[in-house]
């Protein structure tokens, strides 16, 4: 049939492209890539505060040495939504998990680029409003790292819930759709990529010959990458019917909807707000996943007695 042989295509060009080696190979690029920019970063930022007038775009790179090391987390966050399109295929629960490392990671990030806009680190210990939210942020995310690690454990305790034999074919015909998903959302990633340097080009520009301010919000790229993920999950439980209808099945699946709905907004609202969405978030996906195992423990028996 010529839809399941362009399926097949599909499939094996996502294997191709996320093969292990490729992926070793990018990773080593992002290590480098970070690396160097964050020399470079340093350099900007010592040019910045040495030279006498510095230009406008150099100036509004700052004069904070710390706000260097936000820039090798930002390739390093890219390299992870990639690594997150990856693991579409896998189960569910690790595709979840990647999202939660993700927002977590982001939570952390912020902290480098909120001590970077302090003029003066002594500040840190004053304890005012503004340096409440900066330590939010690390709090945030060291909980949410915690709440990874649980949910990681919760999914390695899972029992299998074959109450009914599942078809091999229409699993197969489930990761090649899942695949296939995964490669469009790569073609998605990379445009959004692209827009978004286009959008700092442009900003670049207004800075030197406009003299305006940068107003770029870094986070939106990812906000747009988790409301894409948000209906990539939705049409993943959709097909997922085609292989099991078992109601606890698409209750967790469903559940798992919510949990990326409450960490997608997590990353648009203010503080401490956005903060408490992605831990309630996270928590709701753990405590699907840990009442799912219940319900398949206490349901297998049934299904084994008839």
């Amino acid at each position: 049939m010529p839809g399941a042989s362009l399926r097949t295509t599909i499939a094996a060009t996502f294997d191709r492209l996320y093969a292990e080696d490729r992926r070793a190979s990018l990773d080593r690029l992002i290590v480098d890539v970070s690396i160097a920019g964050f020399l470079v970063h340093l350099a900007l930022v010592f040019l910045s505060r040495t030279l006498p007038h510095p230009p406008a775009l150099l100036a509004a790179v700052g004069r904070n040495y710390l706000s260097a090391i936000y820039t090798p987390f930002s390739f390093i966050l890219f390299f992870e939504v990639l690594m997150l399109i990856a693991a579409l295929p896998q189960s569910t629960t690790q595709s979840i998990a990647k999202q939660y490392e993700i927002v977590s990671l982001i939570f952390i990030r912020r902290f480098f680029k909120d001590i970077a806009e302090l003029d003066d680190i002594g500040k840190l210990t004053r304890f005012t409003p503004d340096i409440r939210t900066v330590f939010l942020d690390v709090g945030a995310g060291l909980v949410m790292f915690l709440l990874v690690t649980v949910f990681l454990h919760a999914g390695l305790k899972r029992t299998p819930p074959d109450a009914r034999p599942q078809l091999p074919k229409e699993l197969k015909k489930f990761i090649s759709r899942k695949k296939s998903i995964a490669l469009g959302l790569t073609v998605l990633l990379v445009s959004l990529a692209a827009y978004n340097l286009f959008e700092i080009g442009s900003e670049a520009w207004n800075v030197i010959y406009h003299g305006a301010q940068a107003k770029l919000d870094p986070n939106t790229f990812y906000t747009e990458v988790f409301t894409a993920m948000i209906f990539t999950d939705v049409l993943i439980v959709i097909l997922s019917l085609a292989v099991s209808d078992r109601y606890e099945l698409v209750f967790r699946n469903a559940a798992f909807v919510i949990s990326t709905i409450l960490i997608r907004f997590s990353l648009t609202v203010g503080r401490p707000t956005g903060a408490l969405l992605a831990l309630s978030g996270m928590a709701f996906g753990i405590l699907t996943l840990v009442v799912y195992n219940y319900h398949v423990r206490i349901s297998q028996p049934q299904a084994n007695t008839g």
